[in-house]
């Protein structure tokens, strides 16, 4: 059956409409009458009805400001307007407000009773496609947000399977690379709560990545007091350092209690739990007493030691040249052997490694230049042999250096 209401402000009116015909037999019932825009409005609100009949002059409300009312409301009911005036601006203005129809009065009660079905029908078939659109954006959403977790968990669907997913979410990898995992953590148990809206926590987060021209793919929680967003740097990647941990800071800033780490750049499907492992180990490094940012091998610098703050910042410097852990210690006055100690003990890393860390992230961000020659980039940041830099980079990244620039 179709539900109708009948609005207007004539009581003959309503009652030729809802006595001259047997709704019933058509498949329409009236589910009420009003004589005013105000009463109609509740008793809308109150039935939904499939098909609404109204007037355009009566008291208290009218019936234009009655159709702005109920798509305020976000009813979407068929709309049949009624006037007695044959000027043309009533029918624009209600057809503008979004009426499906309009009759003049007096009314021809099959013409009326056509229009009823006919919108009665339009309306149903909206309702139904809103309900299977509905349906779908969440069966879209449980995809997604599957999809999502399995890549953060290394688990990467075989490439058929990736590319009928990458279709079906609207993803092309070359408008969304480089992504950065960006973990955001309750730094206590009691404090999980900090984390509980999904909802606004999002909004935070897309927010302040739209302000750093940065885009918020997904954002999903992947243990009860941490969640995991995951942002796409845009086109300028070189100046993702600074934006991704701006984008941290305000996070950090907008919402209490939580600690924020932030992963490395993955350039490829492959590379995403490496850049999630990375920032859930710089978001557990943070500090529990109140919000902190910490990139992925990184500890806030005032939680380092004299001599790892100077030694890191003549790696920063120096990567290119021969620097070997003898030429650092005596820049820091310290012992080979003390600093090497230092390293493992503050950084749980050789100096060894964090050389090639910070090597291999800067061959990266040549190799994402044209104007560097593939061959040349090991040279450039202080490999010495072109196969060993070959080895260490397809080792630290999952493919070789060429590879690595033609997918940029």
């Amino acid at each position: 059956m179709l539900k109708t209401l009948v609005v207007d402000d004539e009581y003959l009116v309503r009652a030729g409409i809802c006595q001259t015909i047997d709704w019933s037999e058509r498949g329409v019932e009236i589910v009420g009458q009003a004589d005013n825009g105000e009463d109609g409005l509740e008793l809308a609100l109150l039935h939904r009805p499939d098909v609404i009949i109204t007037d355009v002059r009566m008291p208290y409300m009218n019936g234009l400001e009655l159709i702005a009312k109920l798509k305020e409301h976000k009813l979407d009911s068929g709309i049949i307007v009624l006037s007695g005036y044959d000027e043309f601006q009533y029918a624009q203005t209600a057809m503008q407000y979004g009426a499906s129809t309009y009759l003049l009065k007096p009314v021809d009660i099959e013409q009326l009773a056509e229009a009823v079905l006919k919108v009665g029908r339009e309306a149903k078939d909206r309702q139904s496609a809103s309900e299977r659109l509905g349906l779908l954006s969440r069966e879209l959403g449980t995809i997604a947000g599957r999809f999502w977790h399995d890549l953060l968990l290394g688990e990467l669907p075989n490439e058929n399977a990736l590319r009928e997913k990458l279709a079906l979410l609207e993803l092309d990898p070359a408008d969304i690379f480089p992504l950065v995992a960006v973990v955001i953590s309750a730094a206590k148990p009691e404090e999980s709560a900090s984390l509980e809206s999904a909802t606004a926590l999002q909004q935070q987060i897309i927010h302040h990545a739209e302000a750093h021209t940065l885009k918020t793919l997904a954002c999903l929680r992947t243990s009860p007091r941490q969640w995991t967003a995951i942002v796409s740097l845009g086109e300028d990647a070189d100046s993702a350092v600074s934006r991704i941990r701006s984008l941290g800071e305000d996070l950090a800033h907008a919402v209490d209690e939580i600690s924020i780490g932030i992963g490395t750049q993955a350039t490829r499907w492959e590379e995403l739990h490496v850049s999630y492992d990375a920032a859930a180990s710089a978001a557990d490094r943070a500090s529990s007493g109140h919000a902190r940012v910490l990139m992925a091998g990184e500890r806030a610098e005032d939680g380092y030691r004299r001599e790892i703050r100077a030694a890191l910042a003549y790696i920063r410097t120096h990567y290119a040249d021969n620097v070997t852990v003898e030429k650092v210690a005596a820049e820091v006055y310290v012992s080979p052997t003390h600093l090497m100690h230092l390293f493992r003990k503050e950084l749980d890393k050789t100096f060894s490694e964090c050389l090639t860390e910070y090597r291999i992230e800067m061959a990266k961000r040549m190799l994402r230049d044209p104007k560097y020659r593939v061959y040349e980039v090991g040279y450039l940041v202080g490999f010495g042999d072109s196969k060993y830099f070959s080895q260490v980079f397809k080792k630290m990244t999952g493919m070789p250096p060429s590879e690595f620039a033609k997918s940029q």
